[in-house]
């Protein structure tokens, strides 16, 4: 008979109470990669999200021992697909991205950070936020719920080369009566859209066009960021304090109207186009301006497919001028955000995962990255020297997005804000396909508002809208029924 040793012995019979689980192993190691084995599940809206977590993978299993699994929901059924997993009181995902403007839907699904920085001794780096993000993007009922991941604006972006050239600025001034510049008014937008349209402005034989936009009703609305940046400039806003909607009245009009009249100066297929075609158009050197998101610029930056590599102008998106004063209104278009699920059996170790991706230089990895198409939301990201010199004029390019901070619009962040932001957008496009006149389109809208409004509850759209209006009015955007027929 085989004899074994003492410590034989004991290292066979803990061998067995691990296998047949009668002797718990604690699910953190000490030490170094504190969270070894542990498997975080998040949930995104598109395979270039899911690649920006590729960015900062390494590093996280590196410090928590922790690996990603990320499912990809494609962003037309992104809503509807998890609030239906969250409103049945479960989710299968750990970290969750959403659109901030979706807070009120989403924020009583999240786990509240507060008490967890508090316990955890975790450090997000709020001062580092930009101002208007942590003010509109992160809270829910008072409490702070998620992190930034994407600071979605528009900013404007222009081909140097249309601009400057001698002869462009003679046969302009001669046909509009003032000098060629980048615009600074909606009213200058379109009189360089009009003027660059059909011909070849950089000099060549080809048939160019007079500039960019995205216009399909689908995906993230983007017909809707369009207009809404005439519509706020025009005294605009998106119901009065009664929850009657303001999108049909005389600043929505204008904005449609001028969006249609110069609908012959867009590339054709501007109605199907989504974000990156027309960023791309305007880095192979197609169309000389563009208001766009500020990713933009990393393409414009990006020698492998940009043309305009040191010939690119970066600014605030045109205004409106309003009694000799130039009024600019950019959206936040709408932005990303990331949380962790209140219903998350790894609570612990999410909010380790959120904290490490919303770190100054693991952020700063993500916005940084082309391939991202995410945003810059920190001010060290702004600042950073690395970025500042990561393509000709990039400083110049991310100056223009901080000077758009003190501007930004944010969209009715309310119950239901995805689906009164899909209804308008899609008479919006309807109106730029001329199936509708822009009135009918806007009172349609309007309607269907309406509808959204009273299925929600009038009082408790009231109660949420009440506290988003003076929260704008608090940043300056306030109704102004008289700009619309003043504007210049």
């Amino acid at each position: 008979m085989k004899r074994f040793r003492p410590a034989t012995c004991v290292a066979i019979l803990l061998a067995a109470l691990i296998t047949f689980g009668w002797l718990a192993v604690p699910d953190r190691a000490p030490g170094a990669r504190p969270y070894e084995g542990t498997t975080i599940r998040a949930v995104v809206n598109a395979e270039y999200v899911k690649y920006s977590l590729t960015l900062v993978e390494k590093d996280l299993y590196d410090t928590l021992g922790v690996k990603l699994e990320t499912e990809v929901i494609p962003a037309d059924a992104f809503v509807a697909k998890t609030l239906l997993e969250f409103n049945s009181g479960s989710s299968p995902w750990d970290l969750i991205m959403f659109g901030p403007s979706n807070m009120p839907d989403y924020g009583r699904h999240f786990e509240p950070l507060d008490p967890w920085i508090e316990k955890m001794k975790l450090n997000f780096h709020l001062d580092d936020i930009v101002d208007v993000f942590r003010k509109v993007m992160l809270r829910y009922n008072g409490k702070l719920v998620s992190m930034p991941y994407d600071g979605d604006i528009h900013i404007m972006y222009w081909n140097k080369v249309a601009f400057e050239r001698p002869d462009n600025q003679k046969k302009f001034k001669a046909k509009y009566g003032y000098d060629l510049k980048p615009p600074k008014t909606w009213k200058q937008w379109d009189d360089a859209a009009e003027f660059f349209h059909g011909w070849g402005w950089d000099g060549s034989p080809n048939k160019l066009f007079g500039a960019g936009a995205s216009y399909k009703p689908s995906g993230s609305g983007y017909s809707y960021h369009w207009w809404r940046e005439r519509f706020f400039a025009y005294g605009g806003n998106y119901f009065d304090a009664t929850m009657k909607p303001l999108i049909n009245t005389a600043a929505g009009l204008r904005a449609l109207e001028e969006m249609v009249r110069t609908m012959p100066y867009y590339p054709p297929g501007v109605l199907l186009f989504e974000s990156e075609e027309p960023k791309t158009m305007l880095v192979k050197g197609e169309v000389p301006m563009l208001c766009s998101w500020t990713s933009t610029g990393k393409r414009v930056g990006n020698p492998a497919e940009s043309v305009i590599v040191g010939k690119a102008g970066f600014g605030i998106v045109p205004g409106a001028e309003i009694d000799g004063k130039i009024v600019h209104r950019p959206p936040i278009t709408p932005g990303r955000g990331m949380a962790v699920s209140k219903y998350s059996k790894k609570k612990e170790a999410t909010m380790k995962v959120l904290e490490f991706i919303s770190l100054p230089e693991q952020s700063l990895k993500i916005v940084m990255d082309a391939k991202t198409i995410m945003d810059p939301w920190r001010v060290s990201h702004l600042r950073s020297e690395k970025f500042r010199k990561l393509f000709p004029d990039a400083d110049k390019y991310l100056d223009a997005i901080e000077q758009s901070f003190p501007f930004l619009v944010p969209d009715p962040v309310i119950p239901a804000a995805d689906e009164y932001q899909r209804k308008l957008s899609f008479e919006i496009t309807e109106a730029l396909a001329k199936r509708k006149s822009p009135k009918d389109a806007l009172d349609t809208a309007a309607k269907e508002w309406d509808k959204v409004t009273e299925r929600r509850g009038l009082e408790k759209q009231k109660a949420f809208w009440g506290e988003k209006l003076h929260e704008m009015k608090s940043l300056g955007i306030e109704y102004r029924p008289d700009w619309a027929a003043k504007a210049k």
